[in-house]
């Protein structure tokens, strides 16, 4: 089975299904992680991009652990907005 893991921010995924995540590759299903914002809001003490290639490189990281593909969407944090149908 190939199962995919859908977050916000990146970390968001780590935090709240990679129990679940190990078990399915466990089991033997391809894992694939997708991050939808860059993360790159929330410190006061570097900027935007610094905070986005941090936490790039640890979702990154978590992704490898995992033996899980990963793809970011790269859309700006904090910037996305659902449009109602009119």
């Amino acid at each position: 089975m190939r199962v995919m893991a859908i977050g916000a921010h990146p970390d968001d995924i780590e935090m709240y299904c990679s129990g679940t995540l190990c078990a399915c590759r466990a089991r033997g299903d391809e894992v694939v992680m997708a991050c939808v914002t860059n993360g790159d809001k929330g410190a006061v003490n570097m900027t935007t991009q610094e905070l986005s290639e941090i936490r790039r490189r640890e979702t990154s990281a978590s992704a490898e652990l995992l033996g899980a593909e990963l793809m970011f969407l790269g859309l700006p944090d904090g910037e996305l907005f659902v449009c109602p149908e009119h």
